[in-house]
């Protein structure tokens, strides 16, 4: 049997001026899920890059939306970001950085999936049937490691 809490959401204007919204949004969902300091902490951290790269590299400065969707299910925290950008880039495809080379030493890019990847136990994306993308990011509530 499936529990789940109610799903909540919110909406905004697919600019960088947004981001606090959005890191105040998954700040207080996790915290009304019962999420330790340190899994908050992470998907605060994971949602914000991953909105930023739709921002960025999705919408490309043209208007649009993003969704930022949560619900507690089975012990795990889904957060789910759904946009009309571009899907024509798929972020779990991308390789891992070099975290081991000197920060000036390594090629520009890939931190902020990094760190999506870093501050969840799965990542998963497809394109939107109707244009645009839906990326989920899974933690569990308790914060001890995932199934990947």
């Amino acid at each position: 049997m499936t529990s789940a809490t109610p799903r909540r959401s919110v909406t905004i204007p697919a600019q960088t001026g947004h981001l606090a919204e959005v890191r105040s949004f998954v700040r207080e969902a996790t915290a009304a899920f019962g999420a330790p300091g340190l899994v908050a902490d992470d998907l605060v951290q994971a949602v914000d890059e991953a909105v930023c790269n739709v921002i960025l590299h999705g919408y490309r400065g043209f208007s649009g939306e993003i969704e930022v969707g949560a619900e507690a299910r089975d012990g795990r925290i889904e957060i789910r970001i759904l946009d009309r950008a571009s899907a024509s880039f798929d972020p779990t495809t991308s390789p891992a950085p070099d975290v081991a080379a000197p920060p000036l030493a390594r090629k520009p890019g890939g931190m902020g999936i990094h760190l999506v990847r870093d501050g969840t136990d799965s990542v998963h994306h497809r394109a939107r049937a109707d244009s645009g993308n839906e990326l989920l990011l899974v933690r569990r509530l308790d914060g001890a490691p995932g199934e990947g």
